[in-house]
């Protein structure tokens, strides 16, 4: 059997309940909607934070790259600066020769029973020497042995070549010529006596190549060597 609802409210009370429900409703749904907003409001804002802190990050990390990159660039500066200066050092000095380099070898290698008197240099890099020797040894009495030992020395240096005893003569020591005074009394050598000698030799740095000459044509005008 079929149930009959009768509602005895009257209609204007209905339309005031429907109408509540209606406003009920509504401001749910913007209660709803106002959090959803307020979430992605602060999920923006949590996220827009992060990327400024990563912004904040990526900028001081981008003043110290700016920094070093300045420093490599005064360094590059610095450097074409110095590369300029050697540049024009090198060419002040180039073609000239170190005479101090070489006169401290030349004192490095000077025996001590031989001291040198003069130095002469000529054009093209022949050096003479000449100097004094004490005598040579007592119980051999060969008297040029201060001599050879110079020539010897002389020789092994490595810009020196083509070294040739002009001169070696020996003297008696009148007393007035006293040798280098590293020589003390127990030498070995013949201090009565004092060898003069002269010395040439050519510094290889300062010799002038010739130029090539050209073989001579054989008989026919044909060259030589075909």
């Amino acid at each position: 059997m079929d149930k009959i609802k009768i509602n005895l409210l009257p209609r204007e009370v209905l339309e005031k309940r429907k109408a509540e429900q209606q406003l009920a409703l509504m401001l749910l749904g913007l209660i709803v909607m106002v959090i959803a907003m307020a979430s992605i409001y602060g999920f923006n804002f949590i996220r827009i934070s992060q990327e400024q802190t990563d912004l904040e990050l990526i900028k001081a990390e981008n003043q110290k790259i700016q920094a070093q990159i300045a420093k490599v660039e005064d360094f590059e500066k610095n450097k074409i600066l110095v590369e300029e200066r050697e540049k024009l050092v090198n060419a002040a000095v180039a073609g000239k020769y170190s005479w101090s380099r070489f006169l401290n070898s030349v004192s490095l290698i000077v025996p001590n029973e031989v001291w040198l008197q003069s130095l002469t240099v000529e054009k093209g890099g022949k050096v003479s020497f000449a100097g004094r020797a004490l005598g040579g040894s007592m119980s051999s009495g060969i008297g040029h042995r201060p001599v050879a030992k110079w020539l010897v020395h002389l020789a092994e240096m490595i810009d020196i070549g083509d070294v040739w005893l002009s001169s070696s003569k020996k003297s008696a020591n009148s007393g007035s010529a006293q040798g280098p005074a590293s020589v003390s009394s127990s030498s070995t050598v013949d201090a009565t006596q004092t060898i003069d000698f002269a010395t040439t030799a050519n510094i290889k740095s300062l010799q002038v190549p010739a130029p090539s000459i050209p073989a001579p044509p054989a008989s026919g005008g044909t060259p030589s060597g075909t």
